[in-house]
C-alpha cells in the first residue's frame, strides 16, 4: 500500500519542519487516520520527500527524513488542448496530469463551446490548477503540469513549445501515432468537439504540426487525450 501523499507548495517550512496547511492536515488526520509518527510522502517541484508527522497543539507538522529527485517521464510532452465542455475538459486535465504531461497550452478554437475571459477565466484557471495538483498527488507525480491560459491558435507562442509537433487530425494524410519518430520533447495538439476548422487545420500545418491518426474510430476529445498522453508516457 502506498503512503499517504501531500503536496508541499501550500505548506510552510518552519524551524526545519513543514507546517501542513489546514485542508491537507484535515485529510491526513480525519480521512487517512494518520497520527504522530505516521510516515507520509511529500511532493514538491520534481522531488519526493519522505516525512514523519508530528501533531502538536492542534497543528500538524512533518519532519523531513529524506529527499530524492523524481525522474519523471522519458518524453517531455507539451499538450496543446482546445477548450472543451466541463466534464470532458476536467477528465482531459486529469488524464494529462496522471500520465506525466509537462505542460498544457490551452486553445480557444473556432468550434470551442466554452468561452472565458476576465474574472471567470481567473476562476477557471484556479480550478484547473487545483485539478492538476490533486491528480498528480493521486498519481504520485512530483510535479504537476504547467498550464497556460487560453489563446487562439494564431496567437500560440511557438517559442514555448518543442519543434517536434504533432496534431490529431481526421485526415487521409495522417500517419498512425504508433509510427511517429520519438524525441525527448514533443508537442501534441488535440482539437475541440467537432474537430479543427478548415482554417485551423491549415494553420496547424503552417506552424509545423504533422497530422497524426489515433486509430480508425472517432474518439471523444477527452478519450483522444487519454490515448495520446498514455502512449507517450509508455515510451
Amino acid at each position: 500500500m502506498s503512503l499517504p501523499r501531500l503536496r508541499l507548495e501550500d505548506c510552510i517550512l518552519k524551524d526545519g519542519r513543514w507546517l501542513i496547511d489546514e485542508k491537507q492536515a484535515h485529510h491526513l488526520i480525519r480521512v487517512r487516520r494518520c497520527y504522530t509518527g505516521s510516515a507520509v510522502e511529500g511532493l514538491l517541484s520534481g522531488e519526493r520527500l519522505q516525512l514523519r508527522l508530528l501533531c502538536e497543539d492542534g497543528l500538524v507538522f512533518a519532519e523531513e527524513l529524506s529527499r530524492t529527485k523524481d525522474e519523471g517521464p522519458s518524453i517531455m510532452l507539451h499538450l496543446i488542448l482546445a477548450l472543451l465542455k466541463n466534464d470532458q475538459f476536467d477528465e482531459s486535465l486529469r488524464f494529462a496530469a496522471e500520465t506525466g504531461v509537462y505542460a498544457i497550452h490551452l486553445l480557444s478554437c473556432e468550434r470551442s463551446v466554452p468561452k472565458y475571459s476576465g474574472a471567470r477565466l481567473q476562476d477557471k484557471m484556479s480550478r484547473w490548477t487545483k485539478i492538476l495538483d490533486e491528480s498528480t498527488k493521486q498519481a504520485g507525480s512530483a510535479s504537476p503540469p504547467k498550464i497556460y491560459a487560453p489563446t487562439g491558435l494564431a496567437e500560440l507562442d511557438l517559442t514555448l513549445i518543442p519543434e517536434c509537433r504533432f496534431a490529431a487530425l481526421l485526415s487521409p494524410d495522417a500517419e498512425p501515432l504508433s509510427g511517429i519518430e520519438l524525441k525527448e520533447t514533443a508537442a501534441f495538439a488535440i482539437g475541440p468537439e467537432g474537430d479543427w476548422s478548415p482554417s485551423e487545420t491549415k494553420l496547424l500545418s503552417e506552424k509545423g504540426f504533422r497530422p497524426v491518426s489515433l486509430g480508425k474510430r472517432i474518439l471523444r476529445a477527452s478519450t483522444a487525450v487519454a490515448v495520446a498522453c498514455g502512449w507517450f508516457s509508455l515510451n
